[in-house]
């Protein structure tokens, strides 16, 4: 479990979710039949790599898994997908599924749709909150119940808060929604008085609020529903160190990595993998290649018709690779047109089009990008009468650029604030700047302040009080620095300095 810093998300507008929402209705495909999935979550440990990588694909071959929430994945989504000869993976969420994966308009990175077939569809989040200050490690030293509430909700909820937004709206509308991730929090169903008598560092019961929250939008604890009784099978997913069984002395060890669903029909199965040693392990991996152990529940559930849409496969693009554009029609007739255009652009700015194969509802073409110079772009779906039905976006890069940093200015006066800009970052889902002393050296620890880059290829940040403190930055010279995927890989630096 390492450090990772609460994202800024966007809230798509209300009206855009209720139109799509509206025309499930609309679309012509065939009533789908149940589907039972094997969901995993699996927190890697720093990119998978400190222990054997090949044993983290070899836990999810174990396990069975369609569809897999990784967490630390720092930059390793391909590569795992790779090594498992799975073709899905998306950077911006960190999935990986053996079943297409759809980032549809408006879902901002919060969820992806699986496509368990043609016109099917399950609604699969990943979340990874942030850990520190941990919880239970503040029960341990003593700290009050309602300073552990407030903590709680200020941090972890608050992460959450996004996901808990749209979620609930996919399930009322039909879509089965599955919600995964190391939630860096216990659950209250683990930490009532009969479950912690006998755990001298959880000195009270918590109701804990981010799976309080879960539960009350309608989602079922998938393992607990399962393994009702925390005591007879508590789950424990960390830590029980690595490797097993060096832990401290005083660690507190919980179920933290956990698997929601709604709008299911039933959960048939949910187990623990890990060391074969550890207590309460299921699936057993030798040597097992993490400090989280990794959870699998198999859920049945009637997959969806989805809204209609068009989505890219890959939000960037190498110039001369392939553009592979999903979608769902309204009423798959030829008069349908799948455009690409520049971003922003109108029916009157295409740069190229295909109708939707086979006169099919559900389907994909492909593009080239060849012709295409290296920018952000949009592909939308409109009908015989040019009306636009949906639109995503997506890049296109020069496979030889290298990441970018600048600062809006070389020297800042002290209390101005610090304009960053970027371009060609790779757009995976953690991608972050930092702001370090010019002269330190120590990447883990001593950056002034961090900003995501919400997964975008080229954009800007702005250090001010609400990321730097009222004292904002003394006068000294300084770096900006562009790193990977929640890790501490340097893709680009630019120095500056904050005079008197």
């Amino acid at each position: 479990m390492i450090p990772i810093r609460a994202a800024k998300w966007s809230i798509v507008p209300a009206a855009v979710v209720l139109f799509m929402l509206s025309r499930i209705a609309s679309a012509q495909v065939t009533t789908p039949g149940a589907t039972d999935i094997n969901i995993m979550t699996f927190n890697i440990w720093r990119g998978g790599e400190l222990v054997n990588f090949g044993q983290v694909a070899a836990a999810i071959e174990a396990a069975d898994a369609d569809i897999v929430g990784l967490q630390e994945a720092e930059g390793n989504i391909r590569q795992l997908a790779d090594a498992l000869d799975w073709p899905y993976a998306n950077e911006r969420t960190q999935i990986i599924s053996r079943f297409p994966l759809i980032d549809p308009p408006g879902a901002d990175g919060r969820y992806l749709f699986a496509q368990t077939a043609p016109g099917e569809i399950v609604a699969v989040a990943n979340v990874h909150l942030p850990s520190d200050p941990y919880g239970p490690y503040e029960v341990r030293d003593g700290a009050a119940l309602e300073d552990v509430l407030e903590l709680e909700t200020s941090t972890r909820l608050a992460a959450l808060q996004p996901y808990l937004d749209v979620l609930p709206g996919l399930a009322d509308s039909g879509i089965p929604v599955l919600l995964v991730g190391d939630f860096n929090t216990p659950s209250h169903l683990d930490w009532t008085q009969a479950a912690i008598q006998n755990r001298p560092e959880a000195r009270y019961p918590v109701e804990w609020p981010v799976t309080l929250a879960a539960e009350a939008i309608g989602f079922v604890d998938t393992f607990r529903a399962v393994h009702p009784d925390p005591i007879e099978y508590p789950g424990i997913t960390w830590t029980y160190g690595y490797p097993f069984p060096r832990l401290n002395a005083d660690e507190v060890i919980d179920r933290i990595d956990l698997i929601f669903a709604a709008n299911i029909i039933e959960v048939l199965d949910s187990r623990v993998v890990g060391d074969p040693d550890m207590p309460n392990t299921d699936i057993g991996i030798s040597p097992y290649p993490s400090d989280h152990r990794a959870v699998v529940s198999t859920v049945r559930v009637i997959p969806a018709a989805p809204p209609l849409f068009v989505a890219v496969d890959d939000r960037t693009v190498e110039r001369g690779d392939s553009i592979v554009v999903r979608y769902q029609t309204l009423n798959g007739e030829s008069a349908d047109r799948i455009a690409i255009a520049p971003v922003s652009g109108s029916v009157e700015d295409i740069l190229m089009w295909l109708p939707p194969y086979e006169a099919s509802f559900s389907g994909s073409v492909t593009f080239g990008s060849t012709l295409l110079e290296p920018g952000q772009y949009d592909v939308f779906l409109i009908d015989a009468e040019d009306t636009e039905l949906s639109r995503n976006s997506f890049w296109v890069i020069d496979p030889d650029a290298l990441p970018a940093i600048r600062t809006e200015q070389g020297t800042y006066a002290v209390g101005e604030p610090i304009t960053v800009s970027w371009s060609s970052a790779p757009a995976y889902r953690w991608d972050w700047v930092a702001i370090y002393s010019v002269d330190d050296p120590d990447l883990y620890n001593n950056y002034w302040a961090y900003l995501y880059t919400g997964a975008t290829v080229e954009g800007w940040a702005v250090f001010d009080a609400s990321a730097l403190g009222d004292e904002m930055l003394p006068a000294g010279d300084y770096v900006a620095r562009l790193l990977l995927d929640d890790g501490f890989e340097v893709l680009a630096e630019a120095e500056f300095a904050v005079s008197e």
